[in-house]
C-alpha cells in the first residue's frame, strides 16, 4: 500500500499553487506561465496595456507552427497587425528559440487588473509626536536619530490607519 508523504511545519504557498494553477495553463496551450507574466516586457508597455495572451495552440506537427491567440481592445487591431512581425520576433527572442509562427488577435474589452495606489499615511497626533521626540533624545548620532525618527513616523502612521479602519467598521 502506498504511503502519503506527511510533511511537518510551515509550506510556501508556492509550492501549493504552481501544482494547481500547472493543470490550467496547459490546457490553455501554456506550459509555462512566463509568456503572461512578461507580457509587457515582451511586447512593451504601450501594447500590453491594450491585449492580453489567450491561447497558445499547436499545429499537428508537434510543436513547430504555434499559433498565439492574443485578446486586443477593440480599435487595437491594425496596431497588432502592422506589429505583428515584429510581435513574433520578440516572442521568440524571449524564448530563444522559434515558439510562435502566427498570431491570431481577437477583438474584445481586455480585463486588466485593477491597480491599487497607496493611501497616503495619516497624520501623527500631537501626542504621538511627543512621544517620539521623547524617546529619541538619548540618541546622539543625527543620522541615526533621522532614520529612527522615520521608522516610529512610518510605524505609528500605518497604526493610525488601521485603528481609522476598524473605527470606520465598527460605526457601519
Amino acid at each position: 500500500m502506498r504511503q502519503a508523504k506527511v510533511r511537518a511545519g510551515p509550506r510556501a504557498i508556492a509550492s501549493l499553487i504552481g501544482k494547481s494553477s500547472k493543470a490550467a495553463l496547459i490546457k490553455r496551450g501554456f506550459a509555462q506561465a512566463d509568456i503572461l507574466t512578461h507580457w509587457p516586457a515582451i511586447v512593451g508597455p504601450n501594447l500590453a496595456n491594450f491585449s492580453s495572451p489567450e491561447k497558445l495552440t499547436y499545429s499537428r506537427q508537434g510543436n513547430k507552427d504555434a499559433t498565439l491567440r492574443i485578446r486586443v481592445a477593440p480599435g487595437w487591431a491594425p496596431e497588432f497587425q502592422h506589429f505583428e512581425p515584429l510581435v513574433i520576433e520578440r516572442i521568440n527572442s524571449f524564448f530563444g528559440y522559434k515558439a510562435i509562427s502566427r498570431l491570431q488577435l481577437i477583438q474584445a474589452p481586455v480585463k486588466k487588473p485593477e491597480v491599487r495606489q497607496a493611501s497616503l499615511p495619516l497624520p501623527l497626533t500631537e501626542s504621538q509626536k511627543v512621544w517620539i521626540e521623547t524617546i529619541l533624545s538619548d540618541v546622539t548620532e543625527p543620522d541615526l536619530k533621522k532614520r529612527l525618527k522615520s521608522v516610529a513616523t512610518s510605524m505609528l502612521s500605518a497604526r493610525n490607519k488601521t485603528q481609522k479602519r476598524d473605527d470606520l467598521d465598527e460605526t457601519d
